[in-house]
């Protein structure tokens, strides 16, 4: 869980609006990597920063996994997770999720770069949680710290009843609330994807300050074993809904094997890699689990029913 802040360089994105990168028109990979923003800044810019960046200070933050903010040179900080004896490898799980985010074609996921740290630079005390390699450096996920991030309060029961009924089939959705209504199908989409166990523990579904969805905290995904129970249980909120975006459904049928792989590659640490091969396997049968939901409600109800969104 991570503590919604107001950072001091909250003007970063105070009129910054997140591109849909499903409305893209059709370019190439190179092309489309360059147009990719996330807080109104380029996406490669934040990434190159978050793995070269020098650690000007940094700050414990968070209560229920080991986190630092740190402040780097420029307008882009940096939240570091590192590899711990209290959540092993979980990091991982943060590039994972934002290179899948890019593989479908999102920008809700702040971008997350693997890195390795001088453990000096880390200030750790004596006794700590973090794991620090025998070549006295820390491992851990680079994470683009959010400059403003509000409370969306969906995971409030009162609002939770409310949206649950919009995406229910025949359930009205308040032109005002519709790409929020989107928001949140994705978001439960993506977190079967991803096998999130850990979204609605609380303060895991900020927005942004144009009142956008982030896709926060994603250490909760990946985890193994992944066996039938913990995928109903990651199934349990999908099932009650039956209105998905239309061009998330496709990227997600787009998907393969060869296409996660290549995805995690460009992360560029081949020594830590975001997913192992069993990892992988598991999320290509979350993938084939959404789809048959999907594939079933659009049986029971109509294709343009269920893709209602763009």
């Amino acid at each position: 869980m991570t503590t919604l802040r107001m950072d001091r360089r909250q003007a970063l994105s105070t009129a910054a609006m997140l591109t849909a990168s499903t409305l893209m028109p059709r370019v190439s990979a190179a092309q489309q990597a360059n147009r990719r923003n996330f807080y109104g800044l380029p996406e490669e810019t934040i990434l190159e920063q978050l793995r070269t960046g020098r650690i000007l200070s940094r700050r414990p933050v968070g209560s229920t996994s080991v986190n630092y903010a740190c402040d780097l040179p420029g307008e882009i900080d940096m939240a570091f997770k590192p590899r711990s004896t209290s959540h092993g490898e979980a990091f991982t799980s943060e590039v994972a999720a934002f290179r899948l985010n890019r593989l479908l074609r999102l920008e809700r996921v702040p971008p997350a770069v693997t890195r390795v740290i001088p453990a000096s630079q880390l200030r750790l005390p004596r006794v700590s949680p973090v794991t620090v390699e025998r070549d006295q450096t820390v491992v851990g996920a680079a994470i683009f710290w959010c400059p403003i991030l509000r409370e969306s309060r969906i995971d409030q029961e009162h609002d939770r009843l409310r949206w649950s009924t919009w995406l229910r089939q025949g359930g009205t959705i308040p032109d005002t609330q519709r790409t929020r209504a989107e928001e949140i199908s994705t978001l439960i989409s993506f977190d079967v994807l991803t096998g999130n166990w850990d979204r609605w523990s609380g303060a895991n579904v900020p927005m942004d300050s144009t009142g956008h969805l982030i896709y926060l905290d994603n250490n909760g995904g990946f985890s193994e074993p992944f066996g039938d129970r913990m995928l109903s249980g990651v199934m349990r909120h999908l099932r009650q809904i039956s209105r998905f975006s239309r061009a998330f459904v496709t990227q997600v049928r787009a998907m393969s094997e060869a296409s996660v792989r290549a995805e995690l590659a460009l992360d560029r640490d081949a020594a830590h890699l975001p997913l192992t091969s069993t990892q992988i396997t598991s999320l290509m049968r979350r993938r084939q689990a959404f789809l048959a939901h999907v594939d079933a409600m659009i049986t029971r109800h109509r294709e343009e029913a269920v893709l209602y969104f763009a």
